[in-house]
């Protein structure tokens, strides 16, 4: 079987992508690459009509706009979600970071010697998309 060791980009839904550009430059030093106007209603019905792309630690993530308001985050059950892996010293860093921009968070939460993460943080976007900063063991 394949192993995946990177990937090439990841979506995210959002309804402001100037705010979602602020949020992930202030938490993760996300640099805007380009922005595409997908007005080709018959290509893409019901699709988006814009997508920002963004550079995150070397791969790229698509801000895609929301068509209609998004449901509200109900809790750590909400998927997908995206996880970045740290060392002890970036995940104390990040917990650093998270409180001076008054970013909400869970965590750390620490799990029992079995499960491979030593701890973890999770992070909710504006929109609501869950972002996990873990340290594996």
């Amino acid at each position: 079987m394949a192993k995946i060791r990177t990937f090439d980009h990841c979506g995210f839904v959002v309804e402001d992508i100037p705010r979602s550009h602020q949020f992930y430059n202030t938490l993760l030093g996300a640099k805007p690459l380009h922005i595409q106007n997908l007005n080709t209603q018959r290509l893409y019905q019901g699709g988006f009509p814009v997508m920002s792309f963004v550079e995150m630690g070397g791969h790229r993530f698509e801000l895609c706009l929301a068509q209609e308001p998004l449901p509200k985050v109900e809790g750590a059950g909400t998927m997908p979600r995206i996880g970045f892996s740290l060392s002890d010293e970036m995940m104390d860093e990040m917990m650093k970071q998270l409180d001076a921009n008054k970013i909400p968070h869970e965590g750390p939460i620490d799990y029992p010697d079995p499960v491979p993460f030593k701890r973890t943080i999770r992070v909710w976007d504006p929109d609501g998309n869950t972002l996990e900063f873990c340290v594996r063991r």
